[in-house]
C-alpha cells in the first residue's frame, strides 16, 4: 500500500465554538490526548518553565460554525477575555484574538479560569469556566468549552401563501427542544395570505421547528428546520408556500427561506419509476456554493427521509405517486436552496437493483461472539485500568464494552475495570470508517473510537485519529464530541464540536473518512469537521489498526481526570454498545 501527500484548499465545517486550555508547568510536558501515549510529549504547550516555583497556562482556541436558522449576530468569536483566580486570591487577565496565548509565572495551586467570547461587533456571545491545578514539575490539562450564553433570545417567523389557494388557512407549529419538550407557537394572521409569529422569551439553544400550513384543518404543506437562539439576539425565518396540495392529498413542500443568494441544487440518480420494495440511490450537488460547506436534508412528501449528500429512497414506500425534495444549507446557515423530483412506486417498476456495497472490513456481530480472527480483545493495563475478556462480549447482536469502578478492586489494585478491542489487521489505508454506536448516559467515563499505529516499538503510537465522548459534556441541554489527531513527529491537534442532539439517546453512525489530503469526521453522514494536512501540523500516511476503548480517570488525580472528571458511579457496570463496524477502502 502506498500513501501520497497532496495539497488542498482551505475548508472547515463544524457546529460550535470551543477553547482548549492546558496548564504548562515546570519541568515536564504532558497534554490531554485520546490515549495516554508517547505522543503527549509533543503537544502544543509542552515547553518547560524555567522557574520551578511557578507554572504557566497555554491556551489554544478554535472556532467553527452552525446550521439552520441562525441569530442575526455573528456567533463566531473574534476575541476572548480570559481571567483566572488562584491561590491567595492571585489573579491574571489577558485578552486575545490569536489562536494561542501563554500566561506565565502562575502560583502553584488551584486556579479557576473564566473565558468570555465576543464577536466582531463586540457582542458577548459565550462563556466558559473551569478549574486546573498548577503543580511544579508536572503538567495538568483542562478542556473548557465556550458555550453560548443561556439567556433568552427572540424568534420571528413569517409564512406567506397565495390568498386564492386557501379557504380557511391556519398555521400549526411547534418548537421542539433537545430534551423533547415542546412549545406551541401561536401565529397571528396578517391578512388572507400571511401569518406571523414573534416571541422574545425563547431560551438560548438549538431547537427543531416543525410547521404545517392547513386549509380547513387539512394539512396542505409543511416545513421542518433546525433553529438556533442566542441570548439577546434575533433569529428570523421567512417561508413562502406557493405550490399547495388540494385538501386530502399528499404533502408537497416548497421552502424558500429568506437568506442570501439561494443555492442551486441538482439531484442525480433519481428514477421516474421504481418497483415496490426497490430503492434508488440519489445524490445532491450544489453548483454555486463558492467553497462553502453544504449540508443536505431529504424529504418524501414532506416527511424526513435522510440527511447528507446521498440517500437511499423508496424501499419502504407503498404504491403511489411521490415528491422527493432535497434541501441544502450552507454551514453558516446564511444560504439555502432546494430541488424536487416526482416519481412513482409500482409493481411494474423497472429500476435495477442496487449493488451491495463492497467493504474491505465489516463486522455486524451477528454470530453471538467476538470473531477473534478480526479482533484482539484487550487483556493488558492502560489508562489506569485493567482490561479483560470478560468485559468485551457480544449480546443481542451488539458488541458490548464494559467499565466498572469497583471500589474494593480499586482499593486493592489502584485500577479501574476497563475494556478495549482492536482489529487484528494493522495495515488499513485511506478509506471511510463507520460504526453505529450508542454512548452511555453516565458522567465520568470516556468511550472512544480511534486509529492507532503500534509499529514503532519505541513509540506507543506513531499516528492517530480520535473520536472521543467525554460523557460529562453530554446531556439533553448541551452535548459535544472531541476530535483529535496525534503523531510522534508533530504537534497534537484537538477540538470539540457542539452537537444539536444528545448522542446517548440512541444509536448514531459515527466515523471518519481518511484521504491523501484530509480527515473528515461525520455523524449520520453529516460532516462535522475537516482537517487538511497542508494547513495542520500532522497527517496520516502510514498503515494503522482501528481500536475502541472505554476508560476513566479521577478528577482528584489531575491529568486526564481534569478532562474526564471521573470516577463514575461506583460498583455499577456501565455499557458502551457497538452495533456494527465497517471500512470502505479508497484504494
Amino acid at each position: 500500500m502506498t500513501f501520497l501527500t497532496m495539497s488542498s484548499q482551505t475548508k472547515r465545517s463544524a457546529l460550535a465554538q470551543v477553547i482548549w486550555i492546558a496548564a504548562v508547568l515546570a519541568a515536564a510536558a504532558l497534554a490531554i490526548a485520546a490515549c495516554d501515549n508517547a505522543l503527549q510529549t509533543a503537544t502544543p504547550g509542552s515547553q518547560s518553565n524555567s522557574d520551578s516555583s511557578t507554572g504557566a497556562l497555554r491556551l489554544s482556541i478554535g472556532t467553527v460554525g452552525s446550521l439552520g436558522l441562525v441569530p442575526d449576530i455573528s456567533m463566531t468569536p473574534a476575541r476572548y477575555q480570559i481571567s483566572g483566580v488562584g491561590p491567595d486570591d492571585d489573579e491574571f487577565g489577558v485578552e486575545t484574538g490569536d489562536s494561542t496565548v501563554t500566561v506565565s509565572d502562575l502560583a502553584i495551586g488551584t486556579w479557576s479560569v473564566t473565558v468570555d467570547a465576543f464577536n466582531d461587533t463586540d457582542d458577548h456571545i459565550g462563556s466558559g469556566i473551569g478549574t486546573v491545578t498548577v503543580e511544579a514539575g508536572r503538567v495538568s490539562g483542562l478542556s473548557l468549552s465556550v458555550r453560548p450564553l443561556s439567556g433568552p433570545g427572540t424568534l420571528e417567523l413569517e409564512v406567506t401563501w397565495l390568498e386564492e389557494a386557501l379557504v380557511e388557512p391556519a398555521i400549526s407549529a411547534r418548537l421542539i427542544a433537545p430534551n423533547r419538550s415542546e412549545r406551541e407557537l401561536e401565529f397571528t394572521m396578517a391578512g388572507g395570505s400571511a401569518a406571523e409569529f414573534q416571541a422574545d422569551d425563547i431560551d438560548a439553544g438549538y431547537y427543531t421547528l416543525a410547521m404545517q400550513l392547513l386549509d380547513d384543518e387539512v394539512v396542505v404543506t409543511g416545513a421542518v428546520q433546525s433553529v438556533r437562539i442566542a441570548e439577546g439576539a434575533r433569529t428570523h425565518g421567512s417561508y413562502e408556500f406557493y405550490e399547495l396540495n388540494e385538501a386530502g392529498g399528499g404533502v408537497d413542500i416548497v421552502i424558500t427561506p429568506e437568506l442570501d443568494e439561494p443555492l442551486q441544487v441538482s439531484i442525480s440518480g433519481a428514477a421516474e419509476q421504481i418497483g415496490t420494495g426497490e430503492s434508488m440511490a440519489v445524490t445532491a450537488e450544489t453548483d454555486n456554493a463558492g467553497g462553502d460547506e453544504v449540508f443536505y436534508s431529504w424529504y418524501v412528501n414532506g416527511t424526513p427521509a435522510g440527511s447528507g449528500e446521498s440517500a437511499e429512497i423508496g424501499s419502504e414506500l407503498p404504491r403511489g405517486s411521490y415528491r422527493l425534495d432535497a434541501v441544502a444549507f450552507s454551514s453558516d446557515g446564511c444560504r439555502s436552496g432546494s430541488v424536487s423530483h416526482s416519481f412513482t412506486v409500482g409493481d411494474d417498476g423497472s429500476a435495477d437493483p442496487q449493488p451491495e456495497p463492497e467493504y474491505e472490513f465489516i463486522d455486524t456481530f451477528e454470530n453471538g461472539e467476538i470473531d477473534t480472527d478480526k479482533w484482539q480483545i484487550g487483556t493488558w493495563r492502560e489508562h489506569g485500568g485493567q482490561l479483560s475478556r470478560d468485559r468485551a462480549y457480544v449480546e443481542n447482536d451488539k458488541l458490548v464494552l464494559v467499565f466498572e469502578y469497583d471500589t474494593e478492586y480499586y482499593e486493592d489494585t489502584g485500577l479501574f475495570k476497563s475494556s478495549a478491542i482492536q482489529t487484528r489487521r494493522d495495515d488499513f489505508g485511506y478509506g471511510r470508517w463507520e460504526a453505529r454506536l450508542r454512548i452511555p448516559d453516565v458522567d465520568g467515563v470516556l468511550p472512544t473510537m480511534y486509529t492507532i499505529d503500534w509499529r514503532d516499538p519505541d513509540v506507543r503510537t506513531r499516528q492517530e485519529i480520535d473520536i472521543e465522548f467525554v460523557t460529562i459534556n453530554i446531556s439533553d441541554d448541551y452535548s459535544e464530541v472531541h476530535f483529535a489527531v496525534h503523531g510522534a513527529e508533530y504537534d497534537s491537534w484537538e477540538t470539540q464540536v457542539e452537537l444539536p442532539f444528545n448522542p446517548a439517546d440512541d444509536y448514531h453512525v459515527w466515523g471518519f473518512d481518511i484521504t491523501e489530503e484530509r480527515i473528515q469526521w461525520f455523524v449520520d453522514d453529516i460532516v462535522l469537521y475537516e482537517y487538511y494536512y497542508d494547513e495542520q501540523p500532522g497527517r496520516i500516511d502510514a498503515p494503522y489498526m482501528l481500536k475502541f476503548n472505554f476508560w476513566s480517570a479521577k478528577l482528584e488525580d489531575g491529568g486526564a481526570g481534569n478532562w474526564i472528571q471521573g470516577p463514575p458511579v461506583a460498583n455499577t457496570e456501565i455499557y458502551y454498545h457497538i452495533d456494527w463496524v465497517r471500512f470502505t477502502s479508497h484504494e
